[in-house]
Formats: C-alpha cells, sequence, structure tokens
C-alpha cells in the first residue's frame, strides 16, 4: 500500500520546504498550483478542516498539494482494506496508519514548529507588515494547516473503520496533546465534512485471467546454467516455497513464466524480499554430496536465474542495511505473514 506521504516529507524535510523556496513569485505559484494534478475522494469523508482562505498564490499552491496528497492518502487506505483478503489484513492496514505513519510525520511535524518556531499569531491578518513578516506568514500558515490535516486524518481513519481499531480511539483532544502539548483549537478547526465530489476507483479483480492460470512449479523451471544451484539443492520446503512463490505472484513481481515484471524500483523491493525468506529459513544451509555451504551470493544467483533478473547491486545494499530489509518488510503484509521454514 502506497501510504507514505512522500509529498508531506517534501514540505517538511526536502525540495517543498516553504522556507527554502521564499524567493519564488507569485505568479509562478499560481503557475505551479494549475498544473497540479486535481485528485478526487473514492469515499465521502467525515470530517474538513475549518482554516483561513489562503489569500496568496503561495498559500493556495501548498493548501492544494496538502489536500491532494490526503486524499491520495485516503484513498489508497480505503482500496488497500477493500482489497484486503481476511479482517486480519484490514487491521493490520489500518493499525500500521494509525500506529506508524501518521503518527511519525506528527512528531516530524511537531519538531519543524519547534525548530522553526512557527506560531498561529503570525499568519493571523495584520496591517503594515514588511515583506519579511510576509514570508513568515505564509510559512507558518502552510505548516499549521499541514498540522491540522494530519490530525483529521488520523480522526478519518478512527471514525472510518471503528471495527477494526487495536486499540483505544483518541479524541481531538488527545491527538492535540499527545504529538503538540497544546489543547485542541476552540472552536475546532476539523469540522464535518460537506458533500465531495467522487471518483471511482478501479475496479477490483477479483482474480485475472493471469492470477488464476498460475501454477507454482516445485522444480526448476530454466535449463541448467553453470554456477547454478539446482531447486531440489537449495529449497528447503517446496510447498512452503509454492506458496510464497503464488503470492509473489499476486504481488505483481512475476509473470505466469517467472519472468520478474521489474515494475518501476521493484528491484530493491525483491531483494529486500531475498533477505527476508533468507532470514525465514526457506533455503538450504548445506549442499550434498560434499556439506558444502549454501552462501546468500548462491541464493541470490538461484533466485535471479528462476526470475531472469539481476539484482546484484541491490541485493549487496540491502544486505548491509537490515533495518531497511525490515522496514519495508513490514508495510507488506504478505510478507509478515510468511511462516518460517
Amino acid at each position: 500500500m502506497s501510504t507514505e506521504l512522500d509529498i508531506y516529507n517534501r514540505i517538511l524535510f526536502l525540495d517543498l520546504r516553504p522556507w527554502m523556496i521564499s524567493n519564488v513569485s507569485e505568479m509562478k505559484f499560481k503557475q505551479d498550483l494549475n498544473d497540479l494534478e486535481k485528485t478526487y475522494y473514492q469515499v465521502q469523508p467525515s470530517f474538513e478542516l475549518s482554516f483561513p482562505n489562503p489569500l496568496s498564490s503561495k498559500r493556495k499552491y501548498y493548501t492544494a498539494h496538502i489536500d491532494y496528497e490526503a486524499i491520495r492518502f485516503l484513498n489508497n487506505l480505503h482500496k488497500a482494506v477493500e482489497e484486503a483478503v481476511n479482517d486480519n489484513e484490514k487491521k493490520y492496514h489500518v493499525h500500521w496508519a494509525l500506529t506508524r505513519t501518521l503518527p511519525q510525520k506528527l512528531k516530524e511535524l511537531a519538531q519543524v514548529l519547534n525548530e522553526r518556531q512557527y506560531q498561529e499569531e503570525q499568519y493571523q491578518p495584520k496591517t503594515g507588515l514588511s515583506s519579511q513578516d510576509k514570508v513568515l506568514a505564509d510559512e507558518s500558515f502552510i505548516i499549521h494547516y499541514l498540522k491540522h490535516e494530519l490530525v483529521r486524518l488520523y480522526m478519518e481513519i478512527q471514525e472510518a473503520y471503528p471495527s477494526l481499531l487495536k486499540q483505544d480511539p483518541l479524541t481531538e483532544e488527545e491527538i492535540y496533546y499527545t504529538y503538540f502539548e497544546q489543547t485542541a483549537p476552540q472552536p475546532s478547526v476539523i469540522v464535518e465534512a460537506t458533500k465531495k465530489p467522487l471518483t471511482k476507483a478501479a475496479p477490483i479483480k477479483p482474480d485475472s485471467v493471469e492470477a488464476s492460470t498460475f501454477q507454482p512449479i516445485s522444480n526448476d523451471v530454466r535449463p541448467e546454467k553453470k554456477g547454478i544451484l539446482t531447486f531440489s539443492t537449495i529449497i528447503k520446503n517446496p510447498n512452503r516455497f509454492g506458496s510464497f512463490e503464488s503470492k509473489l505472484h499476486e504481488s505483481g513481481y512475476i509473470d505466469n513464466d517467472y519472468n520478474f515484471t521489474n515494475k518501476h524500483g521493484a528491484k530493491n523491493e525483491l531483494a529486500c524480499i531475498y533477505l527476508h525468506l533468507i532470514n525465514k529459513g526457506y533455503f538450504n544451509k548445506r549442499q550434498f554430496p560434499g556439506n558444502k555451504e549454501i552462501k546468500d551470493v548462491a541464493i541470490r544467483k538461484f533466485l535471479d536465474h528462476r526470475y531472469a533478473t539481476d539484482i546484484d547491486k541491490q541485493f549487496r545494499t540491502y544486505r548491509n542495511d537490515p533495518d531497511a530489509v525490515a522496514d519495508y518488510v513490514d508495510t507488506q503484509f504478505w510478507l509478515t505473514q510468511l511462516p518460517n521454514c
């Protein structure tokens, strides 16, 4: 599920930091705003923000960016829950959003607020502001808008999935106090949502023709190649490995012919999957006859040959970064549910 709020990360730490682009003209922000791809809800939200209108092009650009990212986040979460195969997987997606994705962003935003010393008074309408004060007012407006939007997202998910929560829901007051050590605004910035224009999600394919014809093969699927161990030599439990490969196919990493689909960014993900399988004990530690140790590189070569790919570079990178592997695995329910061998 793609629900990591990348735009918010860019606003807080990367190229979209509002205090780093203070010299961009209002005309440029207006043009960039027009170029933003509009995004629509697929499910009617329960809440929206009641916040001062953005009166400058810079504010309008950032609030639109923040709004569209929030919509994408919720659409992706609703889709992941809808496609989940059971209640445990549904709870996993909701729990991840409420205990990992949103808390991380809330804490990061609180850090930025503290470091930059942004106060709500800074963006309140005033006369006689200097150009420097106007820049500061815009920055404060943007970061506070993002703060309230994150709180709104937290409340939105709790409201949408009360039966899937693994812990007691937080009140609005508790969210503001937990992450910002402040009381909730009075009157509330988060109000009941008006009727929103909706767009339908792409229909969920219950089982595509390709998915229905995939059959895991408990044997080698390609001609022998020098330096590549055989299936029977390296695989500890063929049935369990076959179940894994069915899920690998369902997740879009291999096609019916065991070819790696090579979608954008998937080589890094596949490297993490290889290492996760090794950690789970899916491969024999020694080959017989000869009682020779089977090293990780031999496993990587076997899998690369099986899936017609080459991820040597990515495998070496992630083998030295177990935290990154663990972080990726945590985002993939099907990987967290793989049994040990």
